[in-house]
């Protein structure tokens, strides 16, 4: 049995009660993964909460070859509602060379299952709470690495004006832009957004024994960055409380080093946003 964890966190707010499980970085394959991804589906089954959230990288390509994950978001669907957003990792056709492409029937067929939305680049509104799921392009990870000027640009391009009313939720796959304070000054959307929900750092590679004593700091990044800052955890920009989820996979199947990934816990992480102070 693959161990497993939930975080938990409880996020002040003026508007409304809600609980949330945050799943992020799962990277399905195949089969392999199957027995994580039920072992998940019983932890669920017993927590309290209104939405699932799942912060890109559901997929390690955009090759689905199988069933499987349908028939397992619709047993997530029957638990609550199911708000998909979309990481790097979706957008991918090959490792090794630079074409991509978006899995667009598989998440078609997503679409179409009861209780799941999936935002790309669009928003859901449930009651008090607006949901919006950002996909960044692929220059923005793969030709300029996480660039903070690509970032505001596209963002400020996609997201001219912020959204004045309701409890709003980002999902962004990437926490990275997040960690510099003027992204908040140059990215006028960002102003009205109380709560980012993210992963992609697969919790810099940090056994979770070591998280109290390095306090978010990772032992290695995406695209190899050596210790990078916030891999894990939560942290507050301005009036935003970012989150980001360690995920549930650290190391994909398809590395060579894969084996390894048995000896990291996995991250359900549980969000409590409250009335109270």
């Amino acid at each position: 049995m693959s161990k497993l964890f939930v975080q938990k966190y409880t996020i002040p707010n003026e508007k409304c009660e809600k609980s949330i499980a945050l799943l992020t970085d799962i990277h399905y394959v195949n089969q392999k993964e199957q027995k994580v991804l039920l072992q998940i589906l019983e932890v669920l089954k017993k927590m309290e909460y209104d939405y699932l959230c799942i912060s890109g990288d559901f997929l390690d390509t955009s090759e689905v070859k199988e069933d499987f994950l349908l028939s397992y978001v619709e047993s997530l669907a029957k638990l609550s509602k199911v708000i998909i957003g979309i990481g790097n990792h979706e957008l991918t056709n090959s490792r090794k060379k630079a074409i991509y492409s978006f899995p667009q029937s598989f998440y078609q067929r997503l679409r179409k299952i009861k209780n799941v939305k999936v935002l790309d680049n669009e928003t859901y509104v449930d009651g008090s709470i607006r949901f919006i799921g950002v996909t960044l392009p692929l220059d923005y990870y793969y030709r300029y690495h996480e660039n903070l000027s690509y970032f505001i640009r596209y963002m400020n391009l996609k997201y001219p004006t912020p959204y004045e009313d309701k409890y709003n939720i980002l999902l962004c796959h990437t926490p990275l832009p997040f960690q510099k304070k003027e992204v908040f000054t140059k990215v006028p959307f960002l102003e009205n957004i109380s709560l980012i929900l993210t992963g992609h750092f697969h919790g810099g590679l940090t056994p979770r024994c070591l998280y109290p004593v390095l306090k978010g700091r990772g032992l290695i990044g995406p695209f190899r960055k050596i210790f990078p800052k916030h891999a894990y955890g939560i942290f507050k920009r301005n009036s935003s409380y970012v989150i980001v989820s360690s995920g549930v996979t650290k190391i994909s199947q398809v590395q060579k080093i894969a084996f390894l990934d048995s000896c990291f816990a996995k991250e359900i992480t549980s969000i409590h946003l409250t009335k109270k102070k």
